[in-house]
């Protein structure tokens, strides 16, 4: 996609020239088409040389099979075979693992990082999951305990500090218009 002059006028604003003259624009036009005609040239020229690679390859294997007999082309595509299957079942090992893993809610990155190479269960990573859920579930309990413990001073969020618990009692079950007192009054004259 070529730049157009709005483009690079923001460009060299970007690295410092705060007023770009025409010249300016179209000098750095004219350098960033020739570095990248150049990175295409070397690019095209790569995929040439990788696609002759291919070529050749392909033509010394077909040199290498004319070599072999029957019973060694036969063993080459057995072993082949063979392969791709061990390929195959690593594969079906991994997925039914993290088909296990996600069933116990283990997704994403610690179901990847639990799963080695040929489908077995990395121990030492369940262990670090293990010890993590342990410690987040220990932190969720703690914090829970605490929303539903009392303030140790007897008093709840938001009374009135200048009352003693016995008022604010009182207050809760006294008819309104009634005197706070009368009920303290009441306990004291006995």
């Amino acid at each position: 996609m070529k730049m157009t002059r709005q483009q690079a006028r923001a460009n060299l604003v970007a690295i410092g020239i705060a007023e770009p003259t025409e010249e300016q624009i179209t000098a750095y036009l004219d350098q960033v088409g020739g570095e990248t005609k150049r990175e295409k040239d070397r690019a095209d020229r790569y995929k040439a040389d990788a696609d002759r690679t291919a070529q050749l390859q392909q033509q010394l294997d077909d040199l290498n099979n004319q070599n072999l007999s029957d019973i060694e082309k036969a063993n080459k595509d057995r072993d082949q075979a063979l392969g791709r299957i061990d390929e195959l079942t690593k594969q079906l090992r991994s997925m039914q693992t993290m088909q296990s893993l996600a069933e116990r809610g283990i997704v994403g990155d610690d179901a990847k990082n639990l799963i080695n190479e040929d489908g077995s269960i990395n121990f030492e990573t369940l262990g670090k999951i293990i010890s993590d859920r342990e410690t987040s579930a220990a932190a969720a309990k703690e914090k829970e305990l605490l929303e539903r413990t009392p303030n140790p001073k007897g008093g709840a969020g938001g009374a009135d500090p200048e009352k003693t618990t016995a008022e604010r009692l009182a207050a809760a079950l006294m008819p309104q218009g009634g005197n706070n007192n009368d009920i303290i009054n009441h306990y004291l004259n006995k």
